[in-house]
Parts: C-alpha cells; structure tokens; sequence
C-alpha cells in the first residue's frame, strides 16, 4: 500500500515506448550462473522492466511473455563462452526474441546490426513517434531492426496507441481527483464542511488514488519490481 505523499499526481519521469539517448552502463553485476535463465530477474532490474528493443512494458499485461535475450547468439559456436556472460544479455519479449532468433551479421564490422541499448545509442537508430505509434528507422541498422523484428506490425502499433490513450486518461483522472480534492480541503477550512465529512473524503481520495497509480504504473512500465532473491535454497546467489 502506498502512502499518501507516493499518491499525488505527477507527471510520469519516463515517456512510454521512447528510446534512449544514452548507451545503456549496467548497474548490476550478478556473479556467475550456471544456467542463463537465472538472469532474467536481474535483467528485469537492469533494464527497467522493458523490452529493449520494442519498448513494451511486462506489466501491461499479466500473460506477457519476457525472457533472456542472447544478444550474440548461442547458436553460433563462436558466441558458445558467453551462454551466460550477463554482458551478452538482454531482457526480451517474447515477440521480438523470437523474431531475433539467432541473427547475427555476416560482417562482424559493417553489420547491419540489431541496435541494443548498451551496444548503441538506441535514439540515434531508432524513434517512437507518439502520433502515429510506429518505430521510425534513423539508421541503416535501425531500419534492419525494425525489418527483422517487424516493430511496426498492425497489432503493435494499434496497442501503443492505445497504452498511450490510456495512460493520458489515467493522469487526467488523477489531476482532476486531485483538484477535487484540493477544493475540498478548503471548504474544510471554511468551516463549510465537517471533520467527519473532509475525514471521509481524504480516505476515498486515497483509496481512488491507490487504484489509479496502481494501473498507470502497470500501464507506464514503471510497477515496482520484486527484491532480488539473495539466496536460492540456502545457497547464496
């Protein structure tokens, strides 16, 4: 449960399916595990619980599909030694790591290449624009990871519109339950209403509140993510 100071309303700090600018500098240095699937929660942390490559939040729905991404391959024999290298992981969706598959450039130095946040200044390839909900290619190899992954299939494009129109509705909500409340708050002062009467509204303000940032967080990618275990059957991780 929240407390009420977390409640208010505030513009969100992250815009929905946008880019990065910067090359992405892991914070997390898990030690190493035997089976790279252990890695999925600390990359869900490391990356902010979005797909890196099509920017889709695992919370905007429960039955989303996330897992590790090999950036370079496991299939290809020379990438064998990083299975679970951390640096060669990604977190994923399901769409676009099967999509990805086990590309991997002929040219190690021409590409193209699929972008990635710590390979590449993601912005600089790639662009969301909000108006018409497609990917737009800034890059060659932008353009190749927008192909391969098809960011721009009918179904994608048609959700982040919609995610974007809900998420816009949510906050009005919120701002407008705010100002509500604002307004009742001094008539309280006033004396134009009672301590019984102002008590009340202040708990259905919360409790409105509550539900509002619960879904706008879900919605937004920005629901808080479960402490890393520090050990798995008594063994320290």
């Amino acid at each position: 449960m929240l407390a009420p100071q977390d409640l208010e309303y505030r513009p969100s700090s992250m815009t929905l399916f946008q880019y990065p600018k910067d090359r992405h500098r892991r914070t997390l240095n898990p030690r190493q595990f035997k089976r790279y699937r252990t890695y999925k929660r600390y990359l869900q942390v490391e990356f902010k619980r979005v797909c890196v490559y099509c920017r889709q939040p695992d919370s905007s729905a429960p039955n989303l599909n996330f897992g590790v991404d090999h950036y370079r391959p496991k299939s290809v024999p020379r990438f064998k030694s990083l299975v679970c290298e951390y640096q060669n992981l990604y977190y994923c969706c399901g769409g676009c790591n099967t999509r990805k598959n086990d590309y991997w450039p002929i040219d190690d130095a021409k590409g193209p290449f699929i972008v990635a946040p710590c390979e590449h200044e993601m912005a600089a390839h790639l662009r969301f624009n909000s108006k018409s909900g497609r990917i737009e290619a800034r890059s060659i190899h932008g353009a190749h990871t927008e192909d391969l992954l098809q960011l721009n299939d009918e179904a994608l494009v048609s959700y982040r519109l919609g995610a974007l129109k809900i998420v816009d509705s949510l906050r009005r909500v919120m701002s407008e339950a705010e100002s509500l409340m604002k307004k009742l708050e001094a008539k309280y002062r006033l004396g134009e209403i009672t301590s019984k009467e102002i008590d009340e509204a202040r708990d259905e303000h919360f409790e409105e509140l509550n539900q509002l940032r619960t879904l706008l967080d879900a919605h937004e990618g920005s629901s808080p993510t479960k402490p890393i275990p520090k050990s798995r059957l008594g063994v320290a991780l």
